[in-house]
C-alpha cells in the first residue's frame, strides 16, 4: 500500500481529463484553460486551426473546445480535419465543443453536426456542466 501512496500524484494527475482550447483570442484561450485548471482538468491552449491540427497529431485530448471562426482554417474544417487523422491513426473519436458569438446559420449547422455547440457568452457553471457529460 505505501508504493500505491507514493504514486498518489501521479495517479491523480493521470487520472485528470486532458482537453484542448482552440481560439485566435489569447484572452479566451487563456481565460477557458484557467476556469478548467481550477476545475481540475489540464487544459492546453492552441492559437489558431493549424495549431490545433499540430496539438491534436502529437497527444491526445479527452475533450476539445474550439471557436469556429478563426483566420485561415476555420473550426469547423480543423475539426473535420482532426477526426480524418484521428481515423488514420484508429484514434476513438474525440468530443467536440464549439463556442462562437456568430450566430452565422450554415457555419452553425455544420458545426453541430460534428458536435456541440455553445454561444459566447455563457454561464461559467452551465459550461463546465455541459463539460463534465462528455468526460
Amino acid at each position: 500500500m505505501a508504493d500505491i501512496d507514493s504514486h498518489k500524484p501521479l495517479i491523480e494527475r493521470l487520472a485528470r481529463k486532458n482537453i484542448l482550447v482552440i481560439d485566435d483570442d489569447g484572452m479566451i484561450t487563456k481565460t477557458l484553460c484557467d476556469l478548467l485548471h481550477r476545475a481540475g482538468f489540464y487544459a492546453d491552449a492552441a492559437a489558431d486551426g493549424a495549431s490545433g491540427i499540430d496539438k491534436t497529431e502529437k497527444s491526445d485530448f479527452d475533450l476539445i473546445i474550439s471557436d469556429i471562426r478563426m483566420p485561415n482554417i476555420d473550426g469547423v474544417q480543423m475539426v473535420k480535419r482532426i477526426k480524418e487523422i484521428a481515423k488514420l491513426k484508429s484514434r476513438p473519436d474525440t468530443p467536440i465543443i464549439f463556442i462562437t458569438g456568430y450566430t452565422d446559420d450554415k457555419a452553425v449547422a455544420e458545426a453541430k453536426r460534428l458536435g456541440e455547440v455553445i454561444f459566447k457568452p455563457f454561464e461559467t457553471k452551465e459550461f463546465l456542466e455541459r463539460i463534465k457529460k462528455y468526460i
